[in-house]
């Protein structure tokens, strides 16, 4: 006889094929359906490992001794310095008793990455990781470069350089005006000539800045078509009344050495103080965009803007009427607006007035459309609009009181917390890219990926590496590890 299986055994069966999946060699997803779906990789992780320091030296400390292998991509391991305490076998807990003592874990595993690099200089470094993002950038597509590690693990060395060794973003405009010189060539208008546009940001304690303005303040916003800016502050024109909110600055570089010279410029705007390694670390997240365009594009992209300043005030003037009709038609009687008895309907001129602001309104969002399908199509060469975007991300620190032997303000104890928060916001987003979600909630959950969104969504494809730079002093074991969990994570959808 045939029996029915019990319903109780089904979430059993669903449990089973969950766990199956999740031990599987490829990243697997399973939809509400029950099917398993392949999960992509966003982000390439490549480790780079430093030589120890001058205070390290000085201090004595002990090497890591570390293993690669290519098991599960490229995977990184070593063994815990043995201490003191390893040799303890009981510990005494309370009423005198003594018990066996708990051993660590003493080797430790990381895998998914995409290479490992020790004792390299940055221009190896560059050529093995960074280089196809400038190929990026030359089809017209975005390319994202992320460092994290520890205070003092070598990231601002690898992205901005130090002393006569320069950073990723240095040969990367190298390369980047290496080939605009020779595609320019061919190029009849000067008004088509590219060259690069660049912006230098800052994300300090949950606040945005201009670091080719002084360090100004600045303000994450989302425009009515979608489109992430970093806006400075709103300016009136003496003539035609118009407000307009100009973009955070921006500057045009026909050479390396006026590239360099703008970096510079940034560099010493930005946010420094106390560490857990050093008193001058950075602080903040450091966000520097290098954009291939042409006068011609940004003329179009001014007309874009006016065509929105012309909106906002048609906007702003409409509402105000329809304000000052509705004002005057009611009245305010505990918390709510109740019409009154006698209210007077809108004059004849209010209402043509009326008529008249919403054809107008209508008319702009058709230019501003057009406007803006006049920039993407504008005549040039393809590789305009590209980008490289190099991301210094702010060392990762724990929010104790003291740590290190180093005592921490209250301001400094916020700061690590905003710094720990926007980058487990970053993570979300690259699992949320990885796995093809369209929704964008996660990148409003801190300033810094708000301000990144469009260049990791980036329309045409974005490609992202993270370089993760530990140290191999045994004194930082417990940063290294974090470190590693972290681009371990990024690496593995």
């Amino acid at each position: 006889m045939l029996t029915t299986p019990s319903p109780k055994h089904e979430p059993r069966v669903k449990r089973a094929r969950v766990t199956a999946f999740q031990h599987t060699k490829t990243p697997l997803e399973v939809s509400a359906s029950g099917v398993a779906k392949q999960v992509k990789k966003s982000v390439d992780v490549h480790v780079r490992i430093r030589p120890l320091i001058d205070g390290e030296v000085e201090r004595q400390d002990a090497t890591l001794s570390f293993q690669t292998s290519t098991t599960r991509g490229t995977s990184l391991s070593f063994s815990l310095p043995k201490t003191d305490n390893d040799d303890v076998e009981f510990v005494e807990v309370l009423g005198g008793f003594q018990v066996p003592k708990s051993k660590p874990k003493r080797d430790k595993r990381f895998s998914h990455f995409t290479s490992v690099h020790r004792d390299v200089t940055n221009r190896s470094f560059f050529d093995a990781t960074v280089a196809p993002l400038v190929d990026e950038a030359l089809a017209g597509r975005t390319g994202c470069c992320f460092a994290y590690g520890h205070t003092g693990s070598g990231k601002t060395h690898t992205i901005l350089g130090y002393g006569a060794e320069r950073g990723m973003y240095h040969l990367a405009a190298t390369q980047l005006f290496a080939a605009l010189d020779r595609v320019n060539m061919d190029v009849h208008d000067d008004q088509d000539r590219v060259k690069i546009q660049v912006r230098f940001n800052e994300v300090y304690n949950g606040d945005v800045y201009d670091l080719l303005h002084d360090g100004a303040k600045c303000f994450v916003r989302e425009d009515g078509h979608g489109k992430v800016q970093i806006r400075s502050d709103t300016t009136t024109d003496a003539v035609t009344g118009l407000v307009t909110t100009a973009f955070s600055s921006s500057h045009l570089a026909t050479s390396e050495t006026e590239l360099l010279a703008i970096v510079t410029k940034g560099t010493l705007s930005r946010a420094t103080g106390n560490s857990n390694v050093h008193r001058a670390s950075s602080r903040s997240h450091a966000l520097l965009q290098m954009e291939l365009v042409s006068d011609r594009v940004l003329a179009l992209r001014d007309v874009v803007a006016r065509k929105e300043a012309e909106l906002g005030r048609c906007g702003y003037e409409r509402d105000s009427l329809d304000m000052d009709i509705f004002v005057r038609q009611h009245d305010k009687f505990e918390g709510k607006w109740v019409k009154k008895a006698d209210a007077l309907a809108s004059t004849p001129a209010e209402c043509a007035q009326l008529l008249q602001f919403r054809r107008l309104y209508a008319r702009l969002e058709a230019e501003i459309a057009a406007a803006q399908a006049d920039v993407a199509n504008a005549p040039g060469l393809p590789c305009v609009g590209g980008a490289v975007v190099f991301v210094d991300l702010a060392g990762s620190e724990h929010a104790s009181k003291i740590t290190d032997g180093i005592q921490k303000t209250d301001d400094e104890q916020q700061e690590c917390r905003e710094i720990n928060q926007s980058l487990s916001a970053l993570r979300a987003c690259f699992l949320a890219t990885a796995r093809g979600h369209r929704s964008v909630s996660c990148y409003r959950e801190s300033k810094l990926t708000l301000a990144l969104r469009d260049h990791l969504r980036a329309h045409g494809g974005s490609r992202t590496v993270m370089i993760a730079t530990i140290s191999p002093s045994s004194f930082h074991v417990d940063k290294t590890i974090h470190t590693l969990q972290y681009a371990q994570m990024v690496a593995q959808p």
